[in-house]
């Protein structure tokens, strides 16, 4: 899904992590346009922005053809993992920090791999 609008830079803010947070304002829209716009809350995406009166077919052509396959997900595999540890421990309830669970449960996964090498 895309939103494809005009709209105006209405500011900007710096975060964290050298990130920035920009906000824009558009024209009017429809109930049916800001549905859409509400279903893509905290989805990850790219930004174009092009400060011209419009915008070409080619441009619009070129931007759905963009093969965005290896950055559509905003956290590198480890991090997933780390991340689904995380809940695993907060489930489990076990009296162990996270640090030192992972750093156990990290180690019983590798050795699981390491049976499965050839010598």
């Amino acid at each position: 899904m895309r939103i494809l609008t005009s709209a105006v830079v209405d500011g900007y803010s710096r975060r964290k992590y050298r990130s920035v947070s920009l906000r824009f304002v558009t024209g009017e829209k429809t109930s049916d346009e800001i549905a859409q716009i509400d279903s893509l809350c905290e989805q990850f995406g790219y930004l174009y922005f092009k400060a011209e009166e419009s915008i070409t077919p080619e441009e619009v052509s070129d931007l759905d053809a963009l093969d965005t396959e290896l950055y559509d997900k905003p956290k590198t595999q480890s991090q997933r993992l780390r991340n689904v540890l995380f809940k695993v421990w907060q489930q489990a309830g076990s009296n162990l920090e996270f640090k030192e669970w992972y750093k156990q449960e990290t180690e019983r996964i590798i050795a699981h791999y390491k049976t499965k090498l050839d010598d």
